[in-house]
């Protein structure tokens, strides 16, 4: 392969994309309320076209000296304006918690050290340095990647195969470099660099334009959480609950499984609104929905479907099992409503349960046997759960 007749081709290339990919982040930073992930994103592509600048320049004849350490200062500074980027969606510092803060301080403080020494005295050692610095921050990317909770997970996993490909790219060039010094092996320096040169620009360009898929698909995901959760307790609302609890209930009908619905009602919720406020109901419907999150699984789907009315798809055809759920479920409300907010609410509520069986031709049908449990429950004296005999809910 003739390096030399490819690479000017792809310097052009990736100075190209990232000018434009950064201008388009710079309009959306300024579109999108002033987002500052955008604006740090456009950022690290203007210090990218930057240090490549310099770095082209400090190729020429009769370059001025310190070319080679601007350069650097700017190819270091783009990974940590990504790095900056990501923390910012996140809404953290800049820098990162304090940990990283402190890790990223450091590594900067002696990198800027390393470089101011090293530049004037032989640019390989700069390219060393630079490479170093790189993968350290490609690496605090993918952890922070790794522990944002974002749907899909898809433009995550892209951003962090590319960080970590791009990583091993950077510990590649510090390992040539060092045999290189070392004189243990003879090596082609200029071909291997300008290899991973090449990768480089390909990553950082790759990288560019996957940074903006991150952050409209986080955009995407808020919208859809304002659309099917409940703004007070955020678990689902009711149309959101009824299409979750209707998926369940039809996958369940085709493997032959069973499904439970609870319907919980808390006890005399009207009377704690008239005496105490509309501001203490919302604190008590806040701490039901966060007792229902504790003691119900991950899998299980739970929502808000009325006032104060809440309701769950279990998926567990173990009838022990969810008595006793239900059971610790109703004993925590007891325990943790006594008191809401110094305000003694004294609350309690009430549960009906139903399994799906061959009764049941529709979720819609599951939940109306669910709800007629609950009656019974409100009737033979509030505070308990009761459920569809066993019977009537037998195995498909």
């Amino acid at each position: 392969m003739d390096l030399n007749l490819h690479l000017p081709t792809l310097l052009v290339t990736s100075v190209m994309i990232n000018l434009l990919i950064g201008g388009m982040l710079w309009a959306i930073y300024h579109l999108r309320h002033r987002e500052r992930c955008f604006l740090l994103w456009a950022l690290a592509c203007l210090t990218f076209v930057l240090g490549t600048a310099f770095a082209v320049a400090n190729e020429l004849p009769g370059a001025p000296g310190g070319l080679i350490f601007v350069a650097h200062l700017f190819l270091g500074a783009s990974p940590l304006l990504v790095l900056a980027g990501i923390h910012a969606l996140m809404g953290l510092p800049i820098a990162g918690k304090r940990r990283s803060s402190r890790l990223i301080h450091g590594a900067l403080l002696l990198y800027l050290s390393g470089l101011a020494v090293s530049a004037g005295w032989d640019p390989v050692v700069a390219r060393f340095l630079t490479a170093l610095f790189s993968a350290l921050i490609f690496s605090l990317a993918i952890y922070r990647l790794g522990s944002i909770g974002h749907r899909p997970r898809l433009p995550l996993r892209i951003l962090q195969t590319l960080f970590g490909i791009h990583g091993t790219l950077m510990m590649t060039q510090v390992l040539v470099i060092a045999v290189y010094m070392s004189g243990s092996v003879q090596l082609d320096l200029q071909g291997l660099l300008k290899l991973i040169l090449m990768n480089h620009l390909l990553l950082v360009s790759a990288t560019a334009m996957a940074l903006p898929l991150l952050a409209f698909t986080r955009s995407e995901q808020a919208l859809v959480v304002l659309a099917e959760r409940d703004g007070l307790t955020q678990l689902y609302n009711r149309r959101a609950f009824y299409r979750e609890g209707e998926l369940a209930f039809e996958k369940a009908r085709r493997a032959g499984d069973l499904v439970t619905v609870l319907m919980i009602d808390l006890d005399h919720f009207k009377q704690i609104n008239d005496r105490w406020g509309h501001a203490t109901g919302d604190e008590v419907l806040k701490v039901v929905a966060s007792l229902m999150k504790a003691e119900l699984r991950d899998d299980d789907i739970v929502g808000r479907v009325g006032g104060e009315e809440f309701a769950a798809v279990l998926r567990n055809n173990n009838r022990e099992a969810i008595e006793a759920i239900t059971g610790r479920l109703l004993q925590r409300i007891v325990e943790t409503g006594r008191e809401v907010h110094g305000v003694p609410v004294h609350l309690s509520a009430s549960i009906g349960g139903a399994t799906l069986s061959r009764d049941h031709g529709s979720f819609k049908d599951v939940m109306a046997s669910a709800d007629k449990a609950l009656y019974r429950a409100k009737h033979n004296g509030r505070n308990r759960a009761e459920f569809v005999p066993t019977s009537a809910a037998a195995k498909l």
